[in-house]
């Protein structure tokens, strides 16, 4: 089953079930799925099931509390969008660049540095950041 969904502004939706998406939770993190279902809600928002790829986990408040672990989501589906290996790629460089490895002083020579700003550059443009 495939849905697309056009609104009075022009956006187009498409996916479909078994479909590989990624989305930003509620805390602004990056959570990948599969599309299980489409339906649409009280106030005719076309919403997706998605099976995530890892649980969503919200820590125990107290001792005698256990953690949750959140295996499914309903969103809607102009949040998400289709999943791309490349995001594996961004979200590794990310992971390099807080830990400080695309830093000038990491750099041995001009050429090290070089690349190392190019990096620097090339995630600043994919994740929308200013260089």
């Amino acid at each position: 089953m495939t849905a697309t969904h056009t609104s009075a502004f022009g956006v187009e939706i498409s996916l479909r079930i078994g479909q590989h998406v990624r989305h930003w939770d509620h805390r602004g993190q990056r959570v990948t799925g599969v599309v299980h279902g489409l339906c649409l809600d009280h106030d005719s928002v076309l919403q997706a099931d998605i099976v995530l790829d890892a649980p969503i986990v919200i820590p125990a408040v107290n001792a005698e509390d256990h953690e949750l672990r959140i295996w499914r989501q309903y969103s809607p589906a102009h949040e998400l969008a289709p999943f791309d290996d490349r995001d594996e790629l961004i979200d590794a460089a990310q992971r390099l660049e807080q830990r400080g490895f695309f830093a000038p002083s990491t750099c041995a020579d001009d050429e090290t540095a070089a690349d190392m700003a190019l990096m620097r550059a090339a995630l600043a443009k994919v994740t929308g950041r200013a260089a």
